[in-house]
């Protein structure tokens, strides 16, 4: 009988409403132009970026560690060679933070969804941070009526490793008090979610409604919802068979 499910972050239960890239540059060219360097192009810009979170990329896949928006804005302004005094890069690291948070959303149907699996689960969330840090992710979570359903949060920049580590489902799972056997993992990812998940013998769920992960060479989930209906008959089916 399954006893716990425990969610990812981004494109699992919640989304952006628009790009965050676009809105991102506009305030680091506002920043730059502040800064004297208006001879700095926009295609450097977009070259700057391209290679910021290639160097995010390296180290989420090949460190499973996850760096957040000051390394980050570190790292892009390294390669655009601009050094910024510390409170101007103290104020764009806290602006990037909240242009992000603005346009974060829950996906759709999840409130009542969670809401209504809260009353028969144990629920934790199992998440990669990037720009916005754990403590944020809490603060969306608590803006939008969602952390209280929630008994375990783990945040890669938090713990200190990200997804596949399979230490991050197994500690989450700890704290649910609930053996992998009898836990769902609910993910977007192949590579992350469920191949994390599944090295400790859970379940998993792909949640394809706002990002269908199509790399075939990474593990396929047990099963593939794109609403969050779906998850409840789902669930209810699994349970039916034990």
């Amino acid at each position: 009988m399954i006893q716990a499910l425990t969610f990812d972050f981004w494109c699992t239960l919640y989304h952006y409403e628009q790009s965050p890239e676009l809105l991102r540059l506009q305030h680091l060219r506002s920043v730059l132009d502040s800064a004297g360097r208006t001879d700095i192009s926009d295609r450097q810009m977009l070259l700057a970026l391209h290679k910021t979170w290639g160097a995010w990329d390296r180290v989420w896949r090949g460190e499973q560690q996850t760096f957040g928006a000051d390394e980050w804005l570190r790292r892009f302004l390294e390669e655009l060679q601009v050094m910024l005094p510390e409170p101007t890069f103290a104020q764009t690291v806290r602006k990037m933070v909240e242009v992000a948070a603005q346009i974060a959303l829950p996906v759709a149907d999840v409130v009542a969804v969670l809401s209504r699996l809260a009353e028969r689960y144990r629920l934790g969330l199992v998440s990669d941070t990037g720009i916005i840090p754990g403590d944020g992710l809490r603060a969306l979570m608590a803006r939008d009526g969602l952390l209280d359903y929630f008994s375990a949060l783990t945040f890669s920049d938090e713990f200190g490793r990200s997804k596949p580590y399979p230490t991050l489902f197994s500690a989450t799972l700890e704290l649910l008090n609930t053996p992998p056997q009898q836990a769902v993992h609910i993910g977007d990812l192949r590579y992350t979610d469920v191949g994390g998940a599944q090295a400790v013998g859970m379940r998993t769920v792909r949640y394809a409604g706002v990002r269908d992960d199509d790399t075939f060479f990474y593990p396929e989930a047990d099963a593939v919802i794109y609403k969050y209906s779906e998850l409840e008959l789902l669930l209810e089916a699994w349970n039916s068979e034990t």
